[in-house]
């Protein structure tokens, strides 16, 4: 079937106003250029999205054919696939399971990384996206929404609503909070997940949609901007802009974060202390313009999936 992600809200659609920035400085960084590499193009079909690194394989959400698949991180051959609600975006570890949100279906599906069964199914609300583990519960955002939902895996509670603002995208865990992607705002929303409020909204750039934690920092990709921006925690400001043409995803792989560009899709490694970019690599020459790029670190590669060439890139 075809589908239009970004016709959902879901990715660089919309050319959002400049955002308001705090003090901060930039650093140049010229677009990613193709150069030479040794990558395996593994194709996968359908609409690959989110990645996941997991008990020796990747883990894939295949947009299109609903289902999530099994790559083997050292053969780079698909070994598994299970079907899971309409339109799954992305995937996270979290007490033993494998956790998707279901855009298309407002639901978290949970399987067995073992025998690929589907365990269950929670309903979380319209268009859920990112999600990610921390404590006891499992996070999801609520694109249509505009909340984050906490879920507590095994129990019969219904998830309680955090509302965040309009549009939000992704999200990930760090320095004990939660930090919140809201695309339609160009904001970064704190959150504590103990009282379960919000403690700030930052002001972040143009389109921020994928972000990390590291080296006591959060960073964001912005799409419609062009940037990485760097948030201080502390003081809650941008404090660092590094060009980063067509930004998306941003991921800790340990040291170091691994950023795509929707150009390409295109890849480069982030040092999260000094802001430089390094080992810069353009996969094809298309731009992804019906869903995001992820990128995910593995049996020493890095793999990138591409949405509308159905493939996932794995790069020495």
């Amino acid at each position: 079937m075809s589908i239009t992600l970004r016709a959902a809200a879901l990715g660089c659609l919309v050319a959002l106003a400049g955002c308001g920035q705090a003090s901060h400085h930039t650093t140049s960084a010229a677009a990613p250029t193709p150069k030479p590499t040794a990558e395996k193009k593994i194709h996968t079909g359908g609409a690959p999205i989110g990645l996941l690194a997991y008990a020796g394989a990747v883990w894939v959400a295949d947009a299109q054919r609903n289902q999530l698949l099994r790559v083997s991180a050292d053969s780079g051959q698909v070994t598994g696939r299970v079907p899971v609600g309409r339109t799954p975006l992305r995937i996270a570890a979290f007490g033993g399971s494998i956790w998707s949100t279901d855009f298309g279906a407002g639901t978290v599906t949970q399987i067995s990384p073992s025998t690929l069964r589907r365990l269950a199914a929670v309903r979380v609300g319209p268009q859920p996206e990112g999600i990610v583990g921390f404590g006891a519960n499992l996070w999801v955002v609520s694109q249509q929404g505009g909340y984050l939902a906490r879920i507590a895996p095994g129990s019969a509670r219904p998830p309680t609503h955090i509302g965040v603002g309009n549009q939000p995208r992704q999200v990930t865990a760090g320095g004990g909070h939660l930090w919140v992607s809201v695309f339609g705002e160009d904001s970064v929303v704190e959150v504590d997940p103990r009282t379960q409020r919000v403690v700030a909204h930052i002001k972040a750039c143009g389109g921020p949609q994928g972000l990390a934690y590291a080296a006591g920092q959060v960073w964001v990709g912005c799409t419609n901007d062009g940037v990485l921006a760097d948030i201080d925690p502390k003081s809650r400001k941008v404090v660092r802009r590094v060009a980063y043409e067509a930004a998306d995803a941003v991921t800790n792989t340990g040291p170091t974060l691994q950023v795509t560009s929707d150009q390409g899709p295109a890849t480069a490694t982030l040092d999260p202390h000094t802001g430089r970019l390094a080992d810069k690599t353009s996969l094809s020459g298309v731009f992804i313009g019906d869903a995001n790029a992820d990128v995910v670190a593995a049996a020493n590669a890095i793999w990138v999936s591409s949405p509308d060439e159905g493939t996932v890139y794995r790069l020495p």
